[in-house]
């Protein structure tokens, strides 16, 4: 009997003991970790602007949000990094649009657009508006966009290489629901005009 509680004893010793240095390991981390946020804290600023526009009110489902982080000083050094973000605020979750690499559909992109949205003639200027808040051209490259529609498909065009264009691809149902968007890098000048 002596022997089961000297070893009782024994565990709970060590128990003790481990939940002790698991405490004032996790007190240190608890204060290293507030040091280091308050490091960057100090050096980065992050600002979050809602974009208010027509064209993303009446053919997205959510909130558009623009957000720049800026980090200074680092490195003792005076010149900033800026990251910029364009994002969606599902309700549920805050997520980037979809990344455009190569032939990219964006599925995603699809399920943000209003069930009432119809994409024809009329509300194709419009659509083009929502690309440009949404997937911006970069400043450097220079202004090829436009837009047609053709044997079922709306095309955006936004960029251009010699005799190839590329840009997003949208089929749409014969009322102008759209079933199907994806980003093409290349178009051949005959397959769209």
């Amino acid at each position: 009997m002596a022997q089961i509680s000297k070893k009782t004893i024994g565990n709970l010793v060590a128990g003790l003991l481990f939940q002790s240095t698991t405490i004032v390991f996790g007190q240190n981390d608890t204060e290293t970790l507030l040091r280091l946020d308050n490091f960057i804290n100090s050096s980065c600023t992050t600002n979050y602007n809602q974009i208010r526009s027509e064209y993303i009110q009446s053919i997205l489902k959510h909130d558009v949000f623009y957000i720049t982080q800026e980090t200074t000083n680092i490195y003792g050094e005076k010149e900033k990094e800026v990251n910029e973000f364009i994002v969606v605020d599902t309700g549920l979750e805050v997520k980037r649009f979809e990344r455009i690499k190569t032939d990219t559909p964006l599925p995603e992109l699809k399920s943000y657009i209003r069930e009432n949205f119809v994409l024809n003639q009329e509300s194709a200027p419009d659509f083009q508006a929502l690309l440009d808040y949404i997937y911006p051209i970069a400043d450097w490259k220079p202004d090829k966009r436009e837009f047609f529609f053709k044997n079922g498909k709306w095309y955006f065009l936004r960029d251009a290489y010699f005799r190839t264009k590329q840009g997003f691809e949208i089929t749409v149902s014969p009322n102008g629901k759209i079933t199907h968007i994806c980003y093409k890098m290349r178009w051949d000048e005959h397959e769209t005009k």
